[in-house]
C-alpha cells in the first residue's frame, strides 16, 4: 500500500471519529432538550394539579379532562369535556373530591352550558352526568357557580345569573330535581355561601348577604329540616338591641368541628369586635363570657361526678361484689346458688352498671337470659373512671352469666359466682 493510500485511510479514520463523537454530542444534546421539555410538561401538569388538604386527595386537569385520584393515588378519569375550563374554576365551596363523603362532584362548562358530573363514590367507577342548565333545573346559560354542596339526599347550588342576579337551588334528591329558595332579599355577587361540614349534619351552612351599601351583612343559617332552608341570625338580645354587622363567616373553634365562633362588629369600620359561640351548629348563641362560664359550670360538675364515681368504686358492698381479687381463693365450683337467686342478686350489678357505668341493661330490656358458663373475675365495678379493665386470668370460676340486652342490641352481663353468690365481673356489649 502506498503512502498516499496510507494518509488517505488515516484521513478516513479521523473524519468518521470526529462524526461519531458529533452524533454523541447531538444524541445527548438531544436527550437534555427532551428531558428539558418533559420536565417543563410535568410542571405544567403539576401546576393544574389542585390539593384538597383536608383528605389528602387530589385532582388536575390535563388535555382537556379532569383526572381524580383514588385512594391508592391511581388518576381516574371523569366523564365530560372539561376543555373550557381551568383549575382556578375550582374554589373549595363549588366542587368536593373527597373520596371519603358520599358523594364525589364537579362542574363544568362547555358552549354556553353547565354540567354536573357526579358519583356516589370514586371506586364504584359509576359517574352520572346532569345538565343544570336545561328546562327543569333551569340554569340561565352563561350563570357563574359559586358555591355547590351535596351531601346525601340533600344539595345546594348557588350560582349568578348574567345579568349579576344570584339564586340558590335545592336539592332533596341526591341532586336529581332542584328546586329554587324564596328569599325576601337580593342575592349578588358580593353574598358568601359557606358550608362549615363534610357530614350531611342537620346544618349545612351559613349564607352572609351584604346591604346595599355594603356597611353591613346579614347572616343566615341554611337548615335542612326548615321549609325556606334559610333562618336568619339575630343577636341584638345579646347586643343589648344593637344592629352587629355580621362581617365573617362563623368557624369551628379550635378545629373541633362542634363549637362554632362568630366575630361581629357594629359596622365595616369599627375596630370593636364581640365574640359569639354556638354549641348546637349555629341555632343558638352565646356571648363569650357566657360560654366560658358555662363550660366552667360543666368542668365542675364533671370533676364532682369524677369524684362521686370514684367513691362508688370504693364503697361497694363486699357482701355482694368481690373487690378483693388477689385473695379470692375458691376452690369449689358447687352450685350453691339458684337461678332465682342469681337474678336478684345480678340486678343489684345491672342497677349499678346503669347508674354508673355503661347505662345499659336495666330500662328498655327486650331480652333476658341466664346460663352457667366459667369464667375469670374482672374489675367491671371495682375499677375507677378512666381505668383500663383488668380481667384476672389466673382465676377460673364457674358463674351464672344473667343478660338483658335492650331493642338496640346494647346490653350487661353480669357474673355471679354459683358458690359464693358474689358479683365477680360484668361486660357490656354493643355500641
Amino acid at each position: 500500500m502506498s503512502k498516499k493510500d496510507k494518509e488517505e485511510i488515516r484521513i478516513v479514520k479521523k473524519s468518521n471519529k470526529w462524526m461519531i463523537v458529533l452524533l454523541i454530542i447531538i444524541a445527548i444534546l438531544s436527550l437534555i432538550i427532551a428531558k428539558f421539555i418533559y420536565e417543563e410538561k410535568q410542571e405544567e401538569i403539576l401546576k393544574n394539579r389542585k390539593y384538597y388538604s383536608l383528605v389528602d386527595t387530589s385532582f388536575y386537569l390535563q388535555d382537556g379532562n379532569l383526572f381524580i385520584l383514588d385512594s391508592n393515588d391511581n388518576p381516574i378519569q371523569l366523564p365530560g369535556d372539561f376543555s373550557q375550563m381551568t383549575i382556578s374554576d375550582y374554589d373549595d365551596e363549588n366542587h368536593q373530591a373527597n373520596t371519603n363523603l358520599a358523594n364525589v362532584y364537579f362542574y363544568y362548562e362547555l358552549d354556553d352550558k353547565i354540567y354536573l358530573v357526579m358519583s356516589e363514590s370514586v371506586s364504584s367507577g359509576e359517574w352520572n352526568i346532569k345538565e343544570l342548565t336545561n328546562g327543569a333545573i333551569g340554569i340561565p346559560s352563561n350563570s357563574k357557580i359559586k358555591y355547590m354542596r351535596i351531601s346525601g339526599n340533600y344539595g345546594y347550588i348557588f350560582y349568578i345569573e348574567p345579568d349579576g342576579t344570584g339564586k340558590i337551588l335545592k336539592s332533596t334528591t341526591e341532586g336529581n330535581y332542584w328546586s329554587e329558595i324564596e328569599t325576601d332579599f337580593t342575592l349578588n355577587d358580593n353574598c358568601t355561601l359557606k358550608f362549615l361540614n363534610e357530614f350531611g349534619m342537620t346544618v349545612d351552612g351559613f349564607l352572609s348577604v351584604p346591604s346595599v351599601d355594603e356597611e353591613k351583612c346579614d347572616l343566615y343559617r341554611v337548615d335542612n329540616t326548615t321549609e325556606g332552608a334559610l333562618e336568619k341570625i339575630d343577636l341584638t338580645e345579646l347586643t343589648n338591641d344593637i344592629d352587629m354587622d355580621y362581617y365573617s363567616m362563623p368557624t369551628y373553634l379550635d378545629n373541633s368541628g362542634m363549637i362554632l365562633v362568630m366575630n361581629v362588629r357594629k359596622n365595616i369600620n369599627d375596630s370593636n369586635l364581640m365574640k359569639f359561640i354556638s354549641s348546637d351548629n349555629g341555632k343558638t348563641w352565646k356571648t363569650e363570657e357566657e360560654y366560658r362560664e358555662q363550660k366552667r359550670k360543666e368542668e365542675e360538675q364533671n370533676n364532682e361526678s369524677l369524684v362521686r364515681y370514684n367513691e362508688m368504686a370504693e364503697n361497694l358492698n363486699e357482701s355482694i361484689y368481690l373487690t378483693n381479687f388477689e385473695n379470692y381463693n375458691i376452690t369449689s365450683n358447687e352450685v350453691k346458688i339458684s337461678e332465682e337467686k342469681a337474678k336478684e342478686i345480678a340486678e343489684v350489678g345491672f342497677q349499678e352498671s346503669a347508674i354508673r357505668i355503661a347505662r345499659e341493661g336495666v330500662r328498655d330490656t327486650e331480652k333476658e337470659y341466664i346460663d352457667i358458663r366459667e369464667v375469670s373475675p374482672n374489675n367491671y365495678f371495682t375499677r375507677k373512671y378512666n381505668e383500663a379493665m383488668d380481667v384476672h386470668t389466673n382465676i377460673k370460676r364457674k358463674a351464672y352469666v344473667v343478660t338483658k340486652e335492650n331493642n338496640m342490641g346494647n346490653g350487661v352481663m353480669i357474673y355471679v359466682d354459683v358458690t359464693t353468690g358474689l358479683i365477680i365481673g360484668a361486660e357490656a356489649f354493643g355500641d
